[in-house]
């Protein structure tokens, strides 16, 4: 099937827009999509429109995984050579990774309820 996964990352005054298109069998496109989303929850973070297109990335990269899961298995190529599927890997809210990017927001939204509760 053939989707771009997107990734962001986030620097307190730049930004950078990452990619990943491609035809993906099943296996190849959620190892891709978790990669992609669990970086983006660690590194998108970091600056005032990032804040905003982190989530949207993330949500974006959702719909194109429910494409991608429903695929059959991997098969060999009948008529040659090919390489095997990439290994998905733990699921995506089984990595330490995302489970970090994802307490990031959480902290900052925590951090700034405290500080506006203490301005008084």
């Amino acid at each position: 099937m053939r989707t771009t996964f997107r990734g962001h990352q986030g620097f307190v005054i730049v930004m950078r827009f990452l990619s990943m298109p491609g035809p993906f069998c099943r296996d190849c496109g959620l190892a891709t999509f978790r990669s992609m989303t669990s970086r983006t929850l660690v590194q998108g973070w970091y600056g005032w429109a990032s804040f905003l297109i982190t989530p949207i990335t993330v949500l974006l990269n959702l719909v194109r995984r429910g494409k991608v899961a429903g695929l059959s298995a991997p098969q060999p190529n009948p008529f040659g050579p090919s390489r095997p599927p990439m290994d998905p890997g733990p699921r995506l809210l089984q990595r330490p990774m995302t489970i970090i990017g994802l307490a990031i927001p959480l902290a900052l939204i925590v951090l700034i309820a405290f500080l506006a509760s203490q301005g008084g």
